[in-house]
């Protein structure tokens, strides 16, 4: 009876487990292992307790009739195990520190005496996770307090780990943008403690929605290929970051870091110009603290930090872009504050409570400097009034077999952002006010500078929903043991609303570097857009998923990971039911747990992000919104007449002069206004559409092999490769564009040519002269590949010194940046972000009483250029035009290899490679309970020029010229106090 219940309740569990549950799990780790005698025969029935020593909070379980036990679904931290047996002494193992996702296997032997006996080992957790085929890193607390982090990035360390580079574009604040193992950016899933911390409107490309800072840090895992089925909805890296937590003893810290221009090195470009450094600074300073509620019940941990900087911008111009782009260095300015807390709660010896909330608050003047080549007038100005991710969990253990995690999690972003008159004095977001759109004064690019007020407009209120629940089972005796995990999740990801009006203010693009002069016919734009209508939209998705895995440990040395993923998108209109299977296995090759040989096989699914929505929603065919493209007409330095505006509307005609800029004039104001007039009316036709076709949910088919070996208790070597083909993967197609002629035009097709069936144009608007019609496909010609070899050799802490190397020789591919979109697979070649070599080191020693040092060294071969002629030459709406032999090589070699046709390759050009290595040395003293610490950080420590790649653009005066230098050697100084 007893036992049939059970099983009724264990069944339960599953069907809610299914019921309820999220889009990742995660946060967790566990313990397994083997109890065995001294005559090496497997002790079964023995009582194992695992008891983490900063909190005493206990999990307790059996051994199985074969020996083996698994406690599974615990926190990270350092952890005793003890195992008890009537007739034997008590084993006891202690200081085994358990990071997050890890696996450890620990065997315990019990010898013949009494239970009051007691056997005390003290040893290091074993380095090599024999029962595991996923390839990740851990970066521990030791390394996040002990290496230089650049800008107090709270991931970037993440560039020790193989298959991962970051982004190698001079200048950024945020951090946390990685390319892993071929794919973008927007690929990677940030979780806090297990909980959805991403921006549903471009994935994982800003590194986090909320930042974690590095003193509410305590590790985080990286994986970076083959996880197992818990994990989904991403192709790239999952990236898991553990937070402090408070113990039984009170402890805190505060601190302070200064950087300061008078202690950096000259930017390379100021130097050569006989010019100082610009006023920049950066002051970080706060103070967290923790504790019991009740001693081995109940924690509270805080952390609160204040982030004043100033980060130096260099721009050099060429000489033909004066007198409206002259060389010059300013700083943007970063304000912000940001806040952690966390709470613990033991209700009883099975069952758990836990709680996250963590807020940044950032106010970023003159942003986008540096990457948009902008003059003063045209940064971007921000107001991200508050990224929050709050998260509950509740975990249960249900009797010595099974464990129940139930997490809800809501991420929330304010984000605000355009030209700086779209905020008050206080920084309050007030976008146009009243005022109207054509009298702001449009953004004015020519080929090596923008000018004019920053087009954008950006009103972003993100607010995410997650529900999840995991559930896992141990069973003995099916051929070996089995750890069971099953889960299910539900999202609700939305935009309420969203600002889309990106060109809100009008947009006029010149062939050449003058300024404009209304006078001079030389000096006149070829194009002008802007957008008309509607500005916010609400955006909704809803997803769901569940997955089933079994770790099967066949044997002590032999382990499958099985596992089924199956997703559902409400965004996605063909892909509804995504099933993504999973195979690995981790063979123990002599059973001492010293060699690993691992390998995986799965198929992992890429969701949508919200930008999707935005661009159908906003480029409708008939829709509250239209784009007015006066599309690129005859260049105006070439032919030295006034363009003719191809819609009689003025635009390009008579624009207004300003100090060299163009201006909206009165004829096109009249023209837009009757456009806009139309549009906000109702049933307006959009001639340049974006509509849904048969678009899927992209996936790639991954696959991995490779070996880990002990070469000491503390240090290990690995080596991988690691492969992935990418299916289904979505781009924008231009469907109105026909075969090009002779001359390299593109064609027209026409609605009967591209639509002949009625099923993309309604009937009202199949009149209509439609320019270009993007549509979302899902094409085989858009299929991606990726190959790596990835070494990583790791020195665990011990002897006072621990260490990484790893090195990834990699080659990724896919098609970008399309040319015709009648040959789309000629645009296959090079991923913009294909790094061939990527090295990196790091190390710190304890050197003698409190004095420490330790270093990070990174080399990456760079990222390609891509070779463009710098217009539009084939009259597509692109810019992506290569150039061709015989008609672009007349005057100027191309320097890309050429395809078969004698066009140039895509991204054919090498990068600029990227050195770098940052010291930190450190001096700790203690007395009384407290311990001050006294930092030197200095980046960039040889002071190597790091140039940003040049412009492939052959139509600048700055093609392949130097312009962008990374930051030059900096130092930050820093004091902490800990108790």
């Amino acid at each position: 009876m007893v036992r049939r219940v059970s099983e009724l309740l264990t069944g339960s569990l599953i069907v809610f487990a299914f019921a309820v549950s999220a889009i990742a799990q995660g946060g967790r780790a566990e313990i397994n292992g083997t109890v065995i005698d001294a005559g090496n025969a497997v002790v079964p029935g023995a009582t194992i307790t695992v008891t983490e020593e900063n909190t005493g909070l206990q999990r307790t379980t059996i051994s199985s009739s074969d020996g083996r036990y698994v406690v599974p679904t615990l926190l990270p931290g350092t952890y005793t195990i003890k195992a008890e047996l009537q007739g034997f002494r008590t084993a006891t193992q202690t200081g085994l520190v358990l990071l997050v996702g890890q696996e450890l296997t620990v065997q315990l032997t019990l010898q013949i005496g009494g239970l009051a006996e007691e056997v005390t080992v003290t040893g290091e957790s074993p380095i090599v996770e024999v029962t595991s085929s996923r390839i990740g890193t851990n970066i521990t607390n030791n390394e996040i307090d002990a290496l230089p982090a650049a800008g107090r990035n709270q991931l970037s360390l993440m560039q020790l780990v193989p298959g991962l580079t970051p982004s190698l574009v001079p200048g950024s604040f945020e951090g946390g943008q990685y390319n892993a193992n071929g794919q973008a950016t927007t690929a990677n899933v940030f979780l806090v403690d297990g909980a959805y911390d991403n921006d549903d409107r471009r994935g994982g490309s800003q590194g986090t929605q909320a930042r974690v800072t590095l003193d509410t840090m305590a590790e985080y895992e990286v994986l970076t290929h083959h996880y197992s089925a818990e994990y989904g909805g991403s192709s790239g890296a999952i990236v898991n970051t553990v937070t402090r937590s408070g113990s039984n003893r009170l402890r805190g810290r505060a601190f302070y870091y200064l950087q300061n221009d008078d202690l950096n090195a000259t930017n390379y470009f100021l130097k050569q110009a006989g010019k100082q450094n610009p006023e920049s600074s950066s002051n970080v300073f706060g103070g967290s603290a923790g504790g019991p509620f009740v001693r081995n019940k109940a924690f509270w941990f805080v952390n609160v930090e204040r982030n004043l900087q100033q980060q130096a911008a260099n721009l050099n111009f060429p000489a033909n872009a004066a007198p409206l782009a002259v060389s010059y260095s300013d700083t943007t300015d970063f304000t912000g504050w940001n806040t952690f807390v966390r709470a613990d709660f033991q209700l009883t010896g099975n069952n758990h409570l836990s709680f996250r909330w963590v807020r940044e608050a950032v106010l970023t003047e003159n942003d986008e400097l540096e990457g948009n080549n902008s003059t003063p007038d045209n940064a971007t100005f921000e107001n991200d009034s508050g990224d929050q991710v709050f998260s509950f969990a509740a975990t249960s253990v249900l009797g010595n077999r099974a464990t129940n995690e139930f997490k809800v999690g809501h991420v929330r972003e304010n984000l605000l952002q355009g030209p700086r008159l779209f905020f008050d004095d206080g920084w309050n977001f007030i976008g146009l006010n009243g005022r109207e759109q054509f009298d702001i004064g449009s953004m004015n690019t020519h080929p090596d500078y923008n000018t004019g007020n920053r087009n954008n407009y950006q009103q972003d209120l993100i607010r995410s929903l997650t529900i999840d629940d995991s559930f896992t089972y141990l069973k003995s005796g099916w051929v070996g043991d089995h750890t069971f995990k099953v889960g299910a999740g539900w999202s609700r990801n939305a935009a309420l609303p969203q600002g889309t009006a990106a060109n809100l203010i009008g947009l006029f693009t010149f062939p050449s570097n003058t300024a404009f002069n209304p006078a001079d016919p030389r000096t006149y734009p070829f194009r002008f857009q802007i957008r008309l209508g509607q500005i916010d939209y609400t955006q909704k998705d809803w997803r769901t998923q569940f997955y089933v895995q079994d770790k099967w440990q066949i044997h002590r040395q032999l382990t499958l990971n099985l596992g089924l993923r199956y997703n559902y998108q409400d965004l996605t209109p063909l892909t509804k039911d995504a099933f993504a299977p999973r195979f690995g296995i981790a063979y123990d090759v002599n059973g001492n747990g010293r060699t690993l040989v691992r390998a995986g096989f799965g198929k992992f699914y890429q969701l949508h992000q919200l930008n999707v929505l935005q661009t159908l929603l906003t480029a409708a065919v008939i829709g509250p919104t239209f784009v007015f493209d006066t599309g690129q007409v005859a260049r105006p330095d070439q032919t030295g007449v006034i363009p003719t505006d191809p819609f009689n509307s003025g635009c390009l005609q008579s624009p207004v002069g300003s100090n060299g800029l163009a201006l909206i004039g009165p004829a096109c104001r009249a023209y837009l206004s009757t456009r806009r007039d139309q549009v906000n009316a109702g049933g307006f036709v959009n001639n340049q559409p974006t509509v849904d076709g048969n678009r899927r949910m992209p996936y790639l088919w991954a696959f991995s092999g490779g070996v880990k070996r002990e070469l000491t208790p503390s240090l290990a070597v690995s080596i991988d490769y690691v492969g992935n083909v990418g299916r289904d993967q979505v781009q924008l197609v231009d469907i109105n564009e026909g075969a090009p002629t002779v001359d390299g035009r593109i064609t027209r097709l026409g609605v009967n040519g591209f639509d002949p069936n009625g099923e993309i144009i309604p009937p009202e608007a199949r009149s209509t002269n439609f320019i270009r019609v993007l549509q979302y496909q899902s094409r085989s010609e858009f299929n991606t590949d990726y190959n790596a070899l990835e070494m990583a050799l790791e020195k665990r802490l011990s002897n006072r010194w621990s260490g990484r190397v790893s090195y990834t020789l990699a080659r990724a591919r896919d098609v970008g940046a399309i040319w015709y979109d009648t040959d789309l697979r000629a645009d296959y070649g090079r991923t913009a972000f294909d790094n061939r070599h990527a090295l990196a080191m790091a190390g710190n020693v304890d050197v003698w009483r409190g004095l420490g040092a330790g270093f990070v060294f990174r080399y990456y071969s760079g990222y390609p250029i891509n070779e463009t002629v710098g217009t539009d030459f084939n009259g597509d709406g692109d810019a992506n035009d290569r150039p061709i032999q015989g008609i672009n090589d007349l005057t100027r070699p191309i320097l890309s290899p050429l395809d078969s046709n004698g066009r140039a390759i895509r991204n054919g050009i090498d990068g600029e490679k990227q050195v770098l290595l940052d010291a930190r040395f450190q001096y700790l003293w203690r007395a009384q309970g407290y311990e001050t610490g006294l930092f030197l950080e200095i980046y960039n420590l040889t002071d190597q020029v790091n140039y940003g790649n040049p412009t492939g653009n052959r139509n600048s005066a700055n093609y392949l010229v130097r312009t962008l230098a990374g930051n030059p050697r900096t130092v930050q100084l820093g004091l902490r106090l800990t108790f």
